[in-house]
């Protein structure tokens, strides 16, 4: 990968190649997003991804160029510059301007603070700076979907009044401690989230996120099964229009809704819930709804909402519901048919590798699956994220990486064989 450090020349280069070939530049932004480059890369879509991190398997892609930008996250200006080129380059060259998008709640963050500086250099395929700031505050959206009468989980607000004060209501243990932004924490500490098993852990726990300085709510967990999750994603035009959605249930997961294991589904009522909810936001852009199933009533309660690419976007492509190519056309001034995902043909899978492979082994250990229902799963012929026949080098990469890693460990343990996994 080449590091431009914003250089022009290299720039122009790359956008009058790309722009003679496509009416619009896409502008990747955020440390994800090679299933939403695949997904337009499969209809001639190349983008350019922005970063200033190391490179990731992502920036291998067939579909993409990468833009190294240094010190993004402590200097917001630079990326904005970045843009700014890009627009320029791109408008010279096609006439249109590029669009933005998102692939990270800190990327949102950002820049739902200088929207409107960037609404005037791109399109952006999330909506508008006020519902991003209220999806992405957790405090805020809980408090919001009760006052709309929206079924989620039942929440606590806690006041000022100290530890001491915790009141949890009719929420039983083991509970959520979430923090209003997740991003923050995840960059603090790794982590989205704390579970509390007790009061003592709860008071833990809320102390933690108060020393950080972090707002929060406290929740309860929905009772179910690891599968009762579900999401409703796809592609809403401004007047609350849908482009193009599907339906998937998280057949396997970690840690409280990261997705390893996920099918293309189809759920009654599900549809309705999410336009009613978009169109009461006034949302327009690229949306992921996350529902959980309560085995108390059969509810599907409302856990989050994601303003940006989710992470199993190409499963959507695979379904032959191409969303980011939905938000791609529309965003550029090209018509967008209306697409509809229902469960028809053979289902489709998609899966994350190494996540999904850890939450196997801690389910074997568990005796929670057998060989004749994980040989059942397999044969079903996922969608592996990073492997593609089509776009090879990510995971080409990443097994490079992964076989490296593994050699170096063992090399490094003294007395131990070479690439022998620690007991």
């Amino acid at each position: 990968m080449e590091n431009a450090a914003m250089n022009i020349h290299f720039l122009e280069q790359i956008i009058e190649r790309f722009c003679a070939r496509q009416a619009s530049i896409p502008v990747v932004l955020g440390s994800g997003g090679l299933g939403l480059i695949q997904s337009l890369g499969e209809k001639g879509v190349r983008s350019i991804v922005i970063d200033d991190g190391p490179s990731s398997v992502r920036d291998f892609s067939r579909y993409c160029r990468r833009i190294t930008v240094a010190d993004i996250s402590a200097a917001w200006d630079r990326l904005c510059e970045a843009l700014r080129m890009v627009s320029s380059l791109a408008l010279k060259h096609s006439g249109n301007r590029p669009i933005i998008f998102p692939t990270s709640d800190y990327i949102l963050h950002c820049l739902a603070g200088r929207y409107d500086e960037l609404k005037s250099l791109a399109a952006i395929a999330a909506p508008s700076h006020e519902v991003i700031l209220l999806t992405l505050d957790k405090a805020s959206f809980y408090q919001w979907l009760l006052d709309h009468d929206f079924p989620c989980p039942r929440t606590v607000f806690p006041s000022c009044g100290g530890e001491d004060a915790l009141d949890v209501g009719n929420i039983s243990f083991p509970c959520i401690v979430k923090p209003a932004l997740t991003f923050m924490l995840e960059q603090a500490a790794g982590r989205k989230l704390y579970v509390a098993a007790d009061r003592s852990e709860l008071v833990r726990c809320c102390r933690d996120l108060s020393e950080r300085n972090m707002e929060y709510v406290i929740q309860e967990i929905v009772p179910g099964r690891d599968e009762d999750q579900f999401s409703l994603a796809g592609y809403c035009r401004k007047g609350g229009e849908i482009a193009g959605y599907v339906m998937t249930n998280k057949l396997r997961q970690s840690y409280y809704g990261a997705g390893t294991f996920v099918a293309g589904s189809d759920v009654p009522g599900l549809y309705e819930t999410g336009v009613k909810l978009l169109r009461e936001l006034d949302y327009h852009g690229i949306f992921e709804i996350e529902f959980r199933r309560d085995a108390r009533d059969g509810t599907y309660r409302i856990i989050e909402l994601n303003p940006r690419c989710w992470s199993q976007i190409i499963l959507a492509t695979r379904m032959n519901v191409n969303v980011a190519y939905c938000a791609y056309r529309d965003l550029s001034g090209l018509e967008c048919r209306g697409e509809m995902a229902g469960p028809s043909g053979a289902k489709k899978y998609w899966v994350n590798f190494e996540r999904d492979l850890g939450h196997l082994k801690r389910k074997f250990r568990e005796n929670d699956y057998t060989l004749g229902g994980l040989v059942s799963v397999m044969l079903s012929i996922p969608s592996i994220e990073p492997f593609s026949l089509r776009d090879p080098k990510p995971g080409l990469c990443y097994l490079k990486r992964k076989i490296t890693r593994r050699l170096a460990k063992g090399v490094s343990a003294p007395g131990r064989l070479a690439g022998r996994p620690h007991s």
